[in-house]
């Protein structure tokens, strides 16, 4: 009893002096979606609701705790929202990260869970040199890195990174595990990443390349310690030549799975984990210009705003100005138009003349942005322009409405 009753007094007396040195910082999210349900004539309207919320505590200065969460709802109106809604909640990341500086570089060691810095969300650039966003707008997402990644992944392990000091690099190793879907079973993999990245006057880079083994249970009673019959190899990069004040390319590639089998089997990449996007940025003293090329995946495309949930091959042109002013607030104003193909991808592309019997959507997307408090405040309206004289003309009609702001 006296043991625990010192124990006691000891976190009694530490804890608090812990959380009064500690500091955070984060940022959250959320989005309203609403539109006219499809299954129904008529007007039958719907509210979709989307956010996410990460912060960062720094419990010293050498030791953070890092987490991110997510939450897509169903139709709020017909459950009266205060109501049970069915809904998606994820923990897209916990992790707890080690600095060391040692000999001219900054060590960076972290254990993590779920889905850490991945390609795409150029999350691990703004950690390591605190650049503003460069990813593309129509990949803009309130799920957080649940939102458009290059090769995605969901697992556990340790991430191993070295930041060379006054010097724009950094490079590292993860090694994690988690499982997938392997022909008609699902089994567990073992992952390892190997990860470069330099943020440069006219170019920002961050690649990551690296493989995965099913870990096979069939052999487990046979005296082995680990069979690999097979390597998946699964790459990335976020590429931006140029800057975000200049004429630029901003360049995004990869997939995630691409079986190395021994024997005469022919490895080959399923279109459906292959990911590109290639944009080329008009910067303009008035206005600015992306014009987007992308061939991206199923399961990417169901969580962007812009594209149809089926539609993985198009391309966007987006115009917008940042020079506008309301009250000595400067404001954001633009459109997409968006042209999308359905069940497409990059491979498609050498019978190009079977688009013209494809299905496809021409999308319009105005928008306004305004800063409000400590985040911006996001209003935009979409109609798919090709379904207007359809007589459920009111399904091609969205308006949602999304704020995020820096905690």
């Amino acid at each position: 009893m006296a043991g625990k009753k010192k124990i006691f007094f000891f976190l009694v007396a530490v804890i608090p002096h812990i959380f009064f040195a500690a500091s955070f910082s984060g940022l959250a999210g959320i989005k309203g979606d609403f539109s006219s349900k499809s299954d129904t004539s008529g007007f039958n309207p719907q509210l979709n609701l989307s956010a996410f919320f990460s912060g960062q505590l720094d419990i010293t200065s050498n030791f953070l705790v890092r987490s991110e969460l997510s939450i897509q709802t169903s139709d709020v109106i017909e459950t009266k929202l205060f109501s049970e809604t069915d809904a998606t909640f994820c923990i897209d990341e916990l992790s707890f990260t080690y600095i060391k500086p040692f000999l001219g570089i900054t060590q960076y060691f972290s254990a993590f869970l779920g889905n850490f810095e991945p390609i795409g969300s150029d999350v691990f650039l703004q950690r390591q040199f605190g650049i503003s966003p460069i990813t593309s707008r129509i990949t803009e997402s309130y799920l957080g890195l649940r939102g458009s990644t290059v090769f995605p992944f969901y697992g556990a392990g340790a991430s191993y990174i070295i930041h060379v000091n006054n010097k724009p690099l950094a490079f590292g190793m993860s090694l994690y595990g988690n499982s997938r879907e392997y022909k008609d079973s699902r089994k567990n993999q073992l992952n390892m990443d190997f990860r470069f990245a330099t943020v440069l006057p006219f170019l920002t880079a961050d690649f990551a390349a690296g493989f995965g083994a099913p870990l096979d249970n069939e052999y487990s009673r046979k005296k082995v310690i680990l069979l690999i019959e097979e390597l998946y190899l699964h790459t990335g990069v976020d590429l931006l030549i140029g800057n975000n004040y200049t004429n630029s390319l901003f360049i995004q590639a990869g997939f995630e799975n691409l079986p190395i089998i021994p024997g005469n089997s022919k490895s080959e990449i399923n279109s459906n984990e292959l990911y590109i996007l290639v944009e080329p940025r008009l910067y303009a003293k008035k206005f600015r210009s992306h014009l987007t090329f992308f061939s991206l995946p199923s399961q990417t495309v169901k969580k962007l705003s812009f594209i149809d949930e089926e539609n993985t091959l198009g391309i966007n042109l987006s115009v917008f100005t940042e020079n506008l002013y309301i009250n000595n607030k400067d404001f954001t104003f633009g459109f997409h138009t968006t042209l999308s193909f359905k069940d497409k991808d990059f491979f498609d592309l050498k019978r190009i003349t079977e688009f013209f019997d494809s299905e496809f959507s021409i999308k319009v997307s105005p928008f306004v942005t305004l800063p409000v408090m400590s985040g911006e405040l996001k209003f935009m309206l979409q109609a798919k322009l090709n379904g207007i004289t359809q007589k459920t003309w009111q399904e091609n009609f969205k308006f949602n409405i999304g704020y995020k702001s820096q905690l």
